[in-house]
């Protein structure tokens, strides 16, 4: 009677502890939060922004990923040049994605800019005339680049995973992995301004033109989309 109870007891223990690992993997595992109907970034951004105007034929411009493999982590990505009545032109790239992971999520231009052969001279942080749908300012990057020719790319972006705007790559992986043991997958967008320059005697001109034109786009954008681009 006692070994045949004892091996019913560790039978049942067995049985729960297994059962246990299921729930616990079950509760662990993050889950996509619907977000509806997301409107398309080629169709929602605006053509005309304040005195910005789009050219038809977009200026080349530095890809927003490097990988190649079938694993991307965009849904959607625009890219995009505008003039202004003085002739500046200025390049936007806007790429959105649903689901951010730790092995596939946005890519920081400071690392795809380096893969595509340009050297980065200069990475600060800053801060965006925009406020955020939660109150809070875009924080974000301001990036100076040169390529294999002497010429200059000057950048600024921001990153928002979920409600939160990285400014690293140790932020985002955090964010990810706190959003993951919350149960949820975060989705994430990256909004690049970049312009080119023959040499770096206007970059504070440049940098207040390029924030100038990111808070026109934020400001001039439907709400719907808007949500995408800060939140």
């Amino acid at each position: 009677m006692t070994s045949r109870f004892s091996f019913s007891a560790k039978g049942l223990i067995i049985g729960l502890t297994l059962l246990a690992a299921a729930v616990g993997a079950r509760l662990l595992t993050p889950t996509l939060h619907g977000m509806g109907d997301v409107p398309l970034l080629e169709t929602t951004l605006p053509k005309t922004i304040g005195e910005w105007k789009l050219i038809e034929t977009a200026t080349v411009q530095v890809a927003l990923s490097t990988d190649t493999s079938m694993d991307q982590p965009y849904n959607q990505s625009v890219m995009r040049s505008y003039t202004d009545d003085q002739g500046h032109v200025v390049n936007l790239a806007v790429a959105w994605g649903e689901r951010q992971r730790q092995e596939i999520k946005i890519h920081r231009p400071e690392l795809c800019y380096p893969a595509q052969g340009l050297q980065v001279l200069d990475l600060t942080d800053t801060t965006f005339p925009i406020r955020s749908t939660n109150g809070t300012n875009v924080i974000g990057k301001r990036m100076l680049t040169r390529d294999h020719n002497g010429q200059f790319e000057v950048v600024s972006y921001w990153i928002r995973i979920g409600s939160v705007y990285s400014d690293s790559a140790w932020q985002t992986r955090k964010h990810i992995f706190t959003e993951g043991m919350a149960g949820r997958i975060p989705d994430g967008v990256l909004v690049r301004v970049s312009q080119r320059a023959a040499d770096q005697s206007q970059l504070d001109t440049i940098y207040k033109r390029q924030e100038n034109f990111a808070q026109q786009l934020v400001a001039q954008t439907e709400p719907r989309t808007r949500e995408l681009l800060v939140r």
